[in-house]
C-alpha cells in the first residue's frame, strides 16, 4: 500500500510538472520573468498591468497577448522575488521553466530529507508514503503546474523549525524572516513565538523582514511598493484563495467582507494558540500556527498547502496512515475542484478539517512547552524542599 501510494503521488506530480513544461507561458514563473525584465529595463512600476505586458515582450521565446487584460498570470509578489528570474534572464522561457521545475524537485527532495530526519520509529516505506502524501498531493502539485516558489520557502521553514528545536534562535528567526516574503504564511508563527517568549527569534525575524522590506522599497520606490499592496488585495486575488475567507469573497463579491472574515478567523486562531500554549513544545506550536495561517489566509493559494507538512509530520509520528489518507483526500479535493459545489469548494474544507483534527491530536498527545516544563520542574522542586 505504501509503495502504491508513493508511486501514485510521484506520477501525479510528474503530470503537473509536464503541464508547466508544455505551457510555460501560463506559469507564474512567466510573470516573475516578465516583472524582472520590466524592472531591469526601467519600464515603470512592475505592478502595473501595462508594464507587465511590456516586460512580457522582453522575455525570450514568448508570444505576448495583444492587451494586458489577456495576461494569464498577474505578478503581485514582493519586488525582491523578481531576483529569482535574474539567473534565467538570457534563456528562452521554455528552457527557464524546465530548469525551474528541476529546482522545485531539488527543493522538495531537501524538504523530504528534513521531514525524514524527524521520522521517529516509522518504517521506511510508511514514512515515504507519509512524505509523498504531504509534499505531492494534488493540491500541493500546483507548485509544479504553476512553477511557483513555495518549495524553496518550505526548506527555509523546516530548517527554522529544526533550529527552534535546538534553541538556535537567531538562525531560526533569520530563516523565518526569509519565509516572510510571503507574510500571510508566517504572521501567526511570529505571534506564537511571542506567546512562547522566544524573543530572540522574533527579533531576528523582524530584522530580516525589515531588511527585505527596505531592499524591496529601494528596488521599486515607495509609490510602487504601495501599488503592490493594492495589487495583492484586490477581490480577484481573494477569490482564488484556498483560505476560508476566499469562500466569503466568492459568496459576497466583497473585499471588505473577506477582510473582516480574515480578522475574525485570525482572532480565533490567536485565542486557540493562547489556550494550547502550555500543551505543545515551541517547534510544534510554530507548526500549528503556520498551518492555521494557511487555512484562514486571505491570500493563501493552493500550493501553500505545502506548509501543512510540518504539522502533518508531527501527526505522522503516532498516526502515519491518517496522514496518508489526508493527503489523498487533498488529491480528491483538487480533482473535483472544477465541478465543486461553489462557492464552498473541497479544496478549502478538506484542509481546514484536516488541520483542526491534527491540532486536536497534537494537543492531546503533544509535549509541554519549555515554559510549562520549567514551571512544573520548579513547582516539583519547591514541593520537594517543603516536604524535607
Amino acid at each position: 500500500m505504501a509503495f502504491a501510494s508513493v508511486t501514485g503521488s510521484v506520477a501525479m506530480a510528474a503530470a503537473a510538472s509536464r503541464y508547466a513544461i508544455v505551457y510555460p507561458q501560463t506559469s507564474d514563473f512567466a510573470g516573475v520573468a516578465a516583472a524582472h525584465q520590466a524592472q531591469a529595463a526601467g519600464l515603470g512600476c512592475i505592478y502595473s498591468r501595462s508594464v507587465q505586458l511590456a516586460g512580457d515582450h522582453l522575455v525570450h521565446g514568448v508570444i505576448p497577448p495583444p492587451v494586458a487584460a489577456d495576461l494569464i498570470w498577474h505578478f503581485n509578489e514582493p519586488p525582491l522575488m523578481t531576483l529569482i528570474a535574474a539567473p534565467f534572464a538570457a534563456l528562452r522561457l521554455a528552457t527557464a521553466v524546465n530548469l525551474w521545475e528541476l529546482i522545485i524537485c531539488v527543493a522538495l527532495a531537501a524538504s523530504a530529507f528534513l521531514l525524514w530526519r524527524s521520522r521517529g520509529t516509522l518504517p521506511g516505506w510508511v514514512l515515504a508514503a507519509v512524505v509523498a502524501a504531504l509534499l505531492l498531493n494534488e493540491i500541493a502539485n500546483t507548485e509544479f503546474s504553476l512553477a511557483q516558489n513555495d518549495a524553496l520557502l518550505l526548506v527555509a521553514a523546516l530548517v527554522a523549525l529544526d533550529l527552534l528545536r535546538r534553541h538556535r534562535d537567531v538562525g531560526a528567526g533569520v530563516l523565518l524572516g526569509l519565509v516572510a516574503v510571503k507574510p500571510q504564511l508566517i504572521f501567526l508563527a511570529v505571534i506564537a513565538l511571542l506567546i512562547h517568549h522566544r524573543w530572540r527569534v522574533v527579533a531576528a525575524c523582524a530584522g530580516t523582514v525589515g531588511a527585505i522590506g527596505a531592499l524591496s522599497v529601494l528596488m521599486v520606490g515607495p509609490s510602487c511598493s504601495l501599488q503592490w499592496l493594492g495589487s495583492a488585495t484586490k477581490l480577484g486575488e481573494f477569490q482564488i484563495g484556498i483560505g476560508l475567507p476566499g469562500t466569503l469573497a466568492r459568496v459576497t463579491g466583497s473585499t471588505a467582507a473577506a477582510e473582516v472574515a480574515f480578522l475574525a478567523f485570525a482572532l480565533v486562531a490567536v485565542v486557540v494558540l493562547i489556550r494550547i500554549r502550555r500543551s505543545v513544545s515551541t517547534p510544534y506550536f510554530a507548526a500549528i500556527a503556520i498551518a492555521l495561517a494557511v487555512v484562514i489566509g486571505l491570500h493563501t493559494l493552493a500550493y501553500d498547502v505545502l506548509f501543512l507538512a510540518p504539522l502533518g509530520m508531527a501527526v505522522a509520528r503516532s498516526r502515519p496512515w491518517s496522514v496518508v489518507v489526508a493527503g489523498w483526500a487533498f488529491t480528491v479535493a483538487q480533482l473535483i475542484y472544477p465541478v465543486g459545489l461553489a462557492p464552498f469548494l473541497a479544496t478549502e474544507l478538506v484542509p481546514s478539517v484536516a488541520v483542526t483534527l491534527a491540532i486536536a491530536l497534537i494537543v492531546r498527545q503533544g509535549t509541554p512547552s519549555e515554559e510549562e516544563s520549567q514551571r512544573i520542574t520548579t513547582t516539583s522542586h519547591q514541593q520537594l524542599v517543603a516536604a524535607t
